[in-house]
Protein backbone atom coordinates (compact mmCIF):
# COMPACT_ATOMS: atom_id res chain seq x y z
CA UNK A 1 0.00 0.00 0.00
CA UNK A 2 1.36 2.83 -1.09
CA UNK A 3 1.39 6.00 1.33
CA UNK A 4 0.27 9.43 -0.09
CA UNK A 5 0.29 12.84 1.46
CA UNK A 6 -2.02 15.62 -0.15
CA UNK A 7 -1.50 19.26 0.25
CA UNK A 8 -5.18 21.33 -0.30
CA UNK A 9 -6.65 18.61 0.43
CA UNK A 10 -9.62 20.75 2.05
CA UNK A 11 -10.12 22.48 -1.73
CA UNK A 12 -12.59 21.08 -4.82
CA UNK A 13 -9.56 18.84 -6.33
CA UNK A 14 -7.87 17.82 -3.23
CA UNK A 15 -10.91 17.05 -1.62
CA UNK A 16 -11.79 14.53 -4.57
CA UNK A 17 -8.24 12.84 -4.83
CA UNK A 18 -8.68 12.32 -1.22
CA UNK A 19 -11.69 10.66 -1.45
CA UNK A 20 -10.47 9.01 -4.89
CA UNK A 21 -7.44 7.75 -3.56
CA UNK A 22 -8.21 7.23 0.29
CA UNK A 23 -9.76 3.41 -0.39
CA UNK A 24 -7.10 2.08 -1.95
CA UNK A 25 -3.81 3.95 -0.25
CA UNK A 26 -2.72 4.77 3.37
CA UNK A 27 -3.66 8.70 1.96
CA UNK A 28 -2.91 11.75 4.31
CA UNK A 29 -4.54 14.74 3.91
CA UNK A 30 -3.63 18.08 4.88
CA UNK A 31 -5.18 21.96 4.28
CA UNK A 32 -4.14 25.03 6.03
CA UNK A 33 -7.68 27.24 8.00
CA UNK A 34 -10.41 24.57 6.98
CA UNK A 35 -8.65 21.40 8.06
CA UNK A 36 -10.12 19.62 10.86
CA UNK A 37 -9.44 15.49 11.59
CA UNK A 38 -8.43 13.41 9.71
CA UNK A 39 -6.83 16.19 7.63
CA UNK A 40 -3.89 17.37 9.37
CA UNK A 41 -3.20 21.24 9.70
CA UNK A 42 -0.42 22.61 7.52
CA UNK A 43 0.82 26.20 7.20
CA UNK A 44 3.14 25.53 3.95
CA UNK A 45 4.67 28.82 4.28
CA UNK A 46 6.21 27.51 7.12
CA UNK A 47 9.67 25.36 6.03
CA UNK A 48 10.01 23.70 9.41
CA UNK A 49 6.51 22.34 9.28
CA UNK A 50 6.93 21.18 6.58
CA UNK A 51 10.18 19.54 6.80
CA UNK A 52 8.28 17.80 10.09
CA UNK A 53 5.30 16.84 8.51
CA UNK A 54 7.45 14.99 5.77
CA UNK A 55 9.72 13.32 8.49
CA UNK A 56 6.82 12.30 10.75
CA UNK A 57 4.55 11.10 8.03
CA UNK A 58 7.41 9.76 5.59
CA UNK A 59 5.15 9.74 2.85
CA UNK A 60 6.15 7.97 -0.62
CA UNK A 61 3.99 9.94 -3.00
CA UNK A 62 3.07 14.29 -2.05
CA UNK A 63 0.29 15.21 -4.69
CA UNK A 64 1.02 19.19 -4.54
CA UNK A 65 -2.63 20.93 -4.82
CA UNK A 66 -2.53 23.38 -2.88
CA UNK A 67 -2.67 26.80 -4.64
CA UNK A 68 -3.76 30.62 -5.26
CA UNK A 69 -6.17 29.54 -8.13
CA UNK A 70 -7.78 32.41 -9.15
CA UNK A 71 -6.51 34.98 -11.27
CA UNK A 72 -7.91 37.92 -10.53
CA UNK A 73 -6.84 37.39 -7.06
CA UNK A 74 -3.27 37.04 -8.11
CA UNK A 75 -3.21 39.93 -10.37
CA UNK A 76 -3.54 42.14 -6.69
CA UNK A 77 -1.81 40.05 -4.35
CA UNK A 78 1.30 39.17 -6.38
CA UNK A 79 3.48 38.82 -2.38
CA UNK A 80 1.42 35.96 -1.56
CA UNK A 81 0.70 34.87 -5.17
CA UNK A 82 4.63 33.72 -5.18
CA UNK A 83 4.74 32.89 -1.54
CA UNK A 84 2.00 29.75 -1.96
CA UNK A 85 2.52 29.00 -6.00
CA UNK A 86 6.09 29.11 -6.34
CA UNK A 87 7.99 29.53 -2.94
CA UNK A 88 6.22 26.87 -1.32
CA UNK A 89 6.22 25.01 -3.99
CA UNK A 90 9.95 24.60 -4.92
CA UNK A 91 10.56 24.06 -1.49
CA UNK A 92 8.49 20.78 -1.81
CA UNK A 93 10.14 19.63 -4.57
CA UNK A 94 13.03 20.13 -2.86
CA UNK A 95 12.60 18.25 0.21
CA UNK A 96 10.75 15.28 -1.20
CA UNK A 97 13.63 14.87 -3.51
CA UNK A 98 16.10 14.97 -0.84
CA UNK A 99 14.07 12.21 0.88
CA UNK A 100 13.13 10.19 -2.17
CA UNK A 101 9.63 11.42 -2.06
CA UNK A 102 7.54 11.19 -5.27
CA UNK A 103 6.05 15.00 -6.05
CA UNK A 104 3.21 15.30 -8.47
CA UNK A 105 2.55 19.01 -8.90
CA UNK A 106 -0.66 20.69 -10.22
CA UNK A 107 -0.35 23.29 -12.84
CA UNK A 108 -2.43 24.85 -15.46
CA UNK A 109 -3.49 25.55 -18.86
CA UNK A 110 -2.97 29.19 -18.05
CA UNK A 111 0.73 28.36 -18.53
CA UNK A 112 0.11 28.72 -22.03
CA UNK A 113 -1.27 32.02 -24.10
CA UNK A 114 -4.45 30.18 -25.97
CA UNK A 115 -2.76 31.67 -29.71
CA UNK A 116 -2.17 28.58 -30.93
CA UNK A 117 -4.32 25.54 -29.46
CA UNK A 118 -3.99 22.44 -28.99
CA UNK A 119 -0.46 22.54 -26.58
CA UNK A 120 1.06 19.36 -26.30
CA UNK A 121 3.50 18.82 -23.27
CA UNK A 122 6.59 20.03 -24.85
CA UNK A 123 4.78 23.15 -26.02
CA UNK A 124 6.33 26.42 -25.13
CA UNK A 125 4.52 28.55 -22.74
CA UNK A 126 3.87 31.90 -22.42
CA UNK A 127 1.13 32.84 -19.84
CA UNK A 128 -0.43 36.27 -19.83
CA UNK A 129 -1.36 36.84 -16.44
CA UNK A 130 0.04 36.45 -12.85
CA UNK A 131 -1.26 33.59 -11.79
CA UNK A 132 -0.34 31.95 -15.33
CA UNK A 133 3.52 33.25 -14.29
CA UNK A 134 3.45 32.02 -11.25
CA UNK A 135 2.85 28.34 -12.42
CA UNK A 136 5.16 28.28 -15.25
CA UNK A 137 7.97 29.70 -12.12
CA UNK A 138 6.88 26.62 -10.25
CA UNK A 139 6.82 23.90 -12.80
CA UNK A 140 10.34 25.09 -13.99
CA UNK A 141 11.68 25.03 -10.60
CA UNK A 142 9.88 21.97 -9.53
CA UNK A 143 11.72 20.10 -12.54
CA UNK A 144 14.79 21.57 -12.73
CA UNK A 145 15.11 20.11 -8.61
CA UNK A 146 14.14 17.11 -9.63
CA UNK A 147 13.44 15.63 -12.85
CA UNK A 148 11.41 12.79 -11.71
CA UNK A 149 8.95 15.04 -10.40
CA UNK A 150 5.94 15.04 -12.07
CA UNK A 151 3.56 18.45 -13.33
CA UNK A 152 0.30 17.56 -13.93
CA UNK A 153 -1.33 19.75 -16.13
CA UNK A 154 -5.71 20.67 -15.91
CA UNK A 155 -7.74 23.36 -17.30
CA UNK A 156 -10.87 24.58 -15.34
CA UNK A 157 -12.75 22.06 -13.04
CA UNK A 158 -15.90 21.62 -11.32
CA UNK A 159 -17.10 18.47 -9.12
CA UNK A 160 -18.78 18.49 -6.31
CA UNK A 161 -18.98 21.78 -4.52
CA UNK A 162 -19.48 22.58 -1.12
CA UNK A 163 -21.02 26.05 -2.69
CA UNK A 164 -21.76 27.10 -6.09
CA UNK A 165 -19.16 29.77 -6.13
CA UNK A 166 -16.17 27.27 -5.55
CA UNK A 167 -15.71 26.54 -9.04
CA UNK A 168 -15.55 28.83 -12.19
CA UNK A 169 -17.76 26.38 -13.85
CA UNK A 170 -20.80 26.25 -10.36
CA UNK A 171 -20.41 29.85 -10.30
CA UNK A 172 -22.36 30.41 -13.71
CA UNK A 173 -25.14 28.74 -12.22
CA UNK A 174 -24.78 30.96 -8.99
CA UNK A 175 -25.46 33.77 -11.27
CA UNK A 176 -27.84 32.31 -13.37
CA UNK A 177 -30.32 32.30 -10.26
CA UNK A 178 -29.46 35.98 -9.47
CA UNK A 179 -29.87 36.81 -13.09
CA UNK A 180 -31.80 34.87 -15.57
CA UNK A 181 -31.03 37.03 -18.05
CA UNK A 182 -27.63 37.88 -17.63
CA UNK A 183 -24.52 37.92 -19.39
CA UNK A 184 -21.36 35.14 -20.42
CA UNK A 185 -18.77 35.60 -21.69
CA UNK A 186 -18.42 33.75 -25.18
CA UNK A 187 -15.28 34.49 -26.10
CA UNK A 188 -12.74 32.09 -24.31
CA UNK A 189 -13.00 28.48 -24.77
CA UNK A 190 -12.54 26.28 -21.56
CA UNK A 191 -12.76 22.35 -21.58
CA UNK A 192 -14.27 21.79 -18.25
CA UNK A 193 -12.71 18.90 -16.74
CA UNK A 194 -14.72 16.72 -13.61
CA UNK A 195 -12.08 16.67 -10.44
CA UNK A 196 -13.07 13.42 -10.00
CA UNK A 197 -11.10 12.58 -13.74
CA UNK A 198 -7.89 14.55 -12.28
CA UNK A 199 -8.29 12.15 -9.69
CA UNK A 200 -8.60 8.51 -11.11
CA UNK A 201 -5.87 9.87 -13.96
CA UNK A 202 -3.46 10.65 -10.86
CA UNK A 203 -4.10 7.36 -9.20
CA UNK A 204 -3.55 5.60 -12.45
CA UNK A 205 0.12 7.21 -12.55
CA UNK A 206 0.67 6.67 -8.74
CA UNK A 207 0.33 2.82 -10.07
CA UNK A 208 3.31 2.85 -12.17
CA UNK A 209 6.78 2.76 -11.56
CA UNK A 210 8.71 5.50 -10.53
CA UNK A 211 10.99 4.97 -13.03
CA UNK A 212 8.44 5.27 -16.27
CA UNK A 213 7.07 8.90 -14.78
CA UNK A 214 8.53 12.60 -15.17
CA UNK A 215 8.01 15.56 -16.28
CA UNK A 216 5.22 17.00 -17.80
CA UNK A 217 1.25 15.62 -18.24
CA UNK A 218 -1.65 17.13 -19.59
CA UNK A 219 -5.02 15.83 -18.14
CA UNK A 220 -7.93 17.64 -19.77
CA UNK A 221 -11.95 16.60 -20.79
CA UNK A 222 -12.45 17.29 -24.32
CA UNK A 223 -15.64 18.88 -24.59
CA UNK A 224 -14.69 22.83 -26.24
CA UNK A 225 -17.21 25.28 -24.49
CA UNK A 226 -17.47 29.04 -23.29
CA UNK A 227 -18.53 30.45 -20.58
CA UNK A 228 -21.96 31.18 -22.09
CA UNK A 229 -22.24 27.64 -23.84
CA UNK A 230 -21.65 26.27 -20.55
CA UNK A 231 -24.83 28.71 -18.94
CA UNK A 232 -26.85 28.25 -21.92
CA UNK A 233 -26.67 24.26 -20.28
CA UNK A 234 -26.69 24.88 -16.95
CA UNK A 235 -29.58 27.16 -17.41
CA UNK A 236 -31.63 23.85 -18.83
CA UNK A 237 -31.20 21.61 -15.73
CA UNK A 238 -32.30 24.91 -13.22
CA UNK A 239 -35.22 25.55 -15.18
CA UNK A 240 -34.19 28.93 -16.76
CA UNK A 241 -34.83 30.03 -20.50
CA UNK A 242 -31.76 29.92 -22.11
CA UNK A 243 -32.69 32.35 -24.80
CA UNK A 244 -32.55 34.83 -22.11
CA UNK A 245 -28.82 34.76 -21.72
CA UNK A 246 -26.69 37.40 -23.36
CA UNK A 247 -23.28 36.08 -24.96
CA UNK A 248 -20.64 38.38 -24.84
CA UNK A 249 -18.31 38.28 -27.50
CA UNK A 250 -15.28 39.56 -25.52
CA UNK A 251 -13.40 39.39 -22.40
CA UNK A 252 -14.54 41.55 -19.28
CA UNK A 253 -12.12 40.15 -16.12
CA UNK A 254 -9.41 42.16 -14.83
CA UNK A 255 -6.93 39.43 -15.53
CA UNK A 256 -6.09 38.82 -19.25
CA UNK A 257 -7.19 35.31 -19.97
CA UNK A 258 -6.47 33.25 -22.84
CA UNK A 259 -8.71 32.38 -25.78
CA UNK A 260 -8.12 28.49 -25.94
CA UNK A 261 -5.52 26.64 -23.83
CA UNK A 262 -6.37 23.42 -25.07
CA UNK A 263 -4.32 20.58 -24.01
CA UNK A 264 -3.23 17.82 -26.10
CA UNK A 265 -2.36 14.54 -23.40
CA UNK A 266 -0.06 13.13 -25.79
CA UNK A 267 1.73 10.90 -22.64
CA UNK A 268 -1.26 9.97 -21.28
CA UNK A 269 -2.39 8.38 -24.26
CA UNK A 270 0.24 6.24 -24.99
CA UNK A 271 -0.23 5.20 -21.18
CA UNK A 272 -3.43 4.19 -21.67
CA UNK A 273 -5.34 6.37 -19.26
CA UNK A 274 -8.33 8.35 -20.15
CA UNK A 275 -10.88 9.73 -18.01
CA UNK A 276 -13.74 11.77 -19.24
CA UNK A 277 -17.56 12.26 -19.02
CA UNK A 278 -20.13 14.13 -20.51
CA UNK A 279 -20.52 17.57 -19.24
CA UNK A 280 -24.39 18.32 -19.32
CA UNK A 281 -24.91 14.70 -17.44
CA UNK A 282 -21.89 15.59 -14.70
CA UNK A 283 -22.99 19.25 -14.03
CA UNK A 284 -26.60 18.15 -13.90
CA UNK A 285 -25.79 15.43 -11.10
CA UNK A 286 -23.49 18.83 -9.33
CA UNK A 287 -26.27 20.92 -9.48
CA UNK A 288 -28.97 18.37 -8.00
CA UNK A 289 -27.73 18.97 -4.27
CA UNK A 290 -27.74 23.09 -4.94
CA UNK A 291 -30.88 23.32 -6.08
Amino acid sequence: MTKIAITGATGLLGRAIYSTLEPHHDVIGCGYRRATAPLVALDLSEQAEVCRFLDTYQPDVLIHAAAERKPDVCETDHAQTLALNVAASEYLATQCSQRGIRLFFISTDYVFDGAQPPYNEQAKTNPLNFYGQSKQRAEQAVLSIDPAHCVIRIPVLYGEVEYLAESAVTVIAEQLKASPSGAHDDWAVRYPTHVEDVALTLADLVALPAEKLGGIYHVSDTQAMTKYQMARTMAAQLGIDAEQLVALPEPTQSAARPHNCALQDTRLHKLGIAHHRDFASAIASVLSKHR
